[in-house]
Parts: structure tokens; C-alpha cells; sequence
């Protein structure tokens, strides 16, 4: 048995009050933060979490990216710290960067997400295929890049080439993705596109053609959703909700996946007066491709 918790947009937050770091994309994305952002994602409970996280018995951590808001060293500082502290609990953390984490092209120059998580990254922006404890392949995709005005991700022809790739080399049998941007239009309210990830149906087709079982977990659109694509039958799709969030009846929460023999068991938990595991999911079939 291997049991794999995933976790996404933490969205650590820290309000800029410092004008120099302002003249930029960050600006609108500080009065977010000023206006509705910090109302809405708790990051006060991050202890909660880790205070829970020893007894969840998880095999592997992987993180989906957007740890940060507005990708500010502050920011990124509270992410390191609640990501090393998980890590010390002694098992392997997997990560890949979201389109927050890459808020703005100064960020990306200043390859802060490398500085603080680079080492557990083989190089950044490159696709890369690890192996689990149990030995199911996972392969990481980056899909997110700096935008200007929009939060849309891309995958470029390159990616694309790298991730046929180490697709071809990997073993043969069950795989799991890990990246930020999901690859069907589910949930369908996120699927407009200045949230879409570009190239994405390249994606989907390279993916759903190798014809083994996939398992691809992603975030970005904040809610829990498990579907199987109606296309490509081998490829099931995982969105964890926002770890810390509480907007719009929508709880917090973070999704623990058990493979045991081929088998697996998708449970969501969500924060409510406390971290709870809900029943376990069953897929959907209503997903179309980006």
C-alpha cells in the first residue's frame, strides 16, 4: 500500500507596503489581497496542518504549486518554512511551481522559487520523472510561466517533446502527473480561457495515447473534482481544493490517494472546525478537453 497526500495553492500571503515592489503585476494582486484575498485563505492554519499531517501515515508529499500569492521573498520564506517542516516527518516532498509562484517576470529573474525549493527540483521548467515509494513512476510537469494580466499557464513544444520522453522511459503500468494546471475542463465554472493552460490539448492527446493508467493531479481551480475523461479512459484527473481557503462554501482542504494492489481510493479532506476525511470519491465522466 502506498498512500500519497496531495496538497495545492497554499497561497501564503504577505501585504507589500514597500512602493518599489509595486511597479508591476503585483500591484493588482495586492489590493486583491488587501480587498477579499486575506479574508478568505486561513494560512493561520498551517500549524493545524502539520499538527495532523503524522498521523495521515503518507508514504510521499506532492505540492502543486502556487505556495505563495504575489511570489514575494516574504512569501516565499513562510512557504519554505511550512514545507521543511512537513519534510522533516521523513518522507520524500514533490513539487512543481503554480502561475503565483511566477506572479511576476521580476520573480522568474530572480528564480526565487529555485532559491528556496530548488533543492528538491532537478531543474526548473524542465520536466522530470521520479519514482515513489513503491516504485509507481511520476512524472512532474511545469506548466506554469509569468503573465502579465492573465493567470493562464503554458506547455511548450519542448515540454511537450521532454515529457514523450521520459513517458517512453518510464515502466510500464499505473503513472501518476503531478502539475498545476489541470488538463480537462473540469471544474467547468475554471475553464475560461485566461485560466486555461496553453497547449493544453497537446497535452491531453499525448497523455490519453500511451493508453496506461494515469492518474493526473493538479490544482489552480481551488475546489475538490475526480474525473475520469470520457476521451481517453485511462486518464483520471484529481483537483485538490485550496489548503487554506474558506470562500464561497467552498472549504479548505487537501486530498489523500491510497494505491493498494492497482487499486485506488481517492478521499478528499476538507477543514471544517477541523481537519475531516470525507467519504471516498468516485469519478466522473463529463470531462471534455482543454
Amino acid at each position: 500500500m502506498t498512500r500519497i497526500i496531495h496538497i495545492t495553492d497554499l497561497h501564503f500571503w504577505h501585504i507589500v507596503r514597500n512602493p518599489l515592489l509595486l511597479c508591476n503585476k503585483r500591484i493588482l494582486g495586492n489590493l486583491n489581497l488587501l480587498l477579499r484575498r486575506q479574508h478568505y485563505v486561513h494560512q493561520e492554519r498551517a500549524q493545524s496542518f502539520i499538527d495532523l499531517f503524522p498521523s495521515l501515515e503518507a508514504d510521499a508529499l506532492l505540492i502543486g504549486g502556487d505556495l505563495t500569492t504575489t511570489a514575494t521573498e516574504a512569501e516565499y520564506r513562510q512557504a519554505a518554512v511550512f514545507v521543511n517542516t512537513l519534510a522533516q516527518f521523513g518522507i520524500p516532498v514533490y513539487m512543481t511551481a503554480g502561475n503565483h509562484d511566477l506572479y511576476t517576470f521580476e520573480s522568474k529573474r530572480q528564480q526565487r522559487f529555485e532559491k528556496h525549493f530548488g533543492n528538491r527540483l532537478e531543474k526548473a521548467g524542465i520536466p522530470s520523472l521520479k519514482f515513489l515509494p513503491g516504485g509507481t513512476p511520476l512524472l512532474i510537469v511545469p506548466t506554469a510561466r509569468p503573465n502579465l494580466l492573465s493567470s493562464r499557464g503554458h506547455i511548450s513544444n519542448t515540454q511537450l517533446q521532454d515529457t514523450q520522453t521520459l513517458l517512453e522511459q518510464a515502466p510500464e503500468g499505473p503513472l501518476v502527473v503531478l502539475a498545476h494546471y489541470p488538463v480537462l475542463s473540469t471544474p467547468s465554472h475554471h475553464s475560461n480561457y485566461m485560466r486555461q493552460l496553453g497547449n493544453g490539448a497537446l497535452l491531453h492527446r499525448l497523455l490519453g495515447d500511451t493508453s496506461r493508467p494515469i492518474l493526473y493531479l493538479a490544482g489552480h481551480v481551488h475546489v475538490f473534482s475526480h474525473t475520469r475523461d470520457p476521451q481517453f479512459p485511462n486518464l483520471e484527473q484529481i483537483t485538490s481544493s485550496a489548503l487554506f481557503y474558506e470562500k464561497q462554501h467552498h472549504p479548505g482542504g487537501f486530498t489523500e490517494i491510497v494505491y493498494t494492489d492497482g487499486e485506488v481510493a481517492v478521499h478528499p479532506w476538507q477543514y471544517n472546525n477541523g481537519w475531516k476525511r470525507t467519504p471516498e470519491s468516485c469519478d466522473t465522466t463529463s470531462a471534455k478537453s482543454l
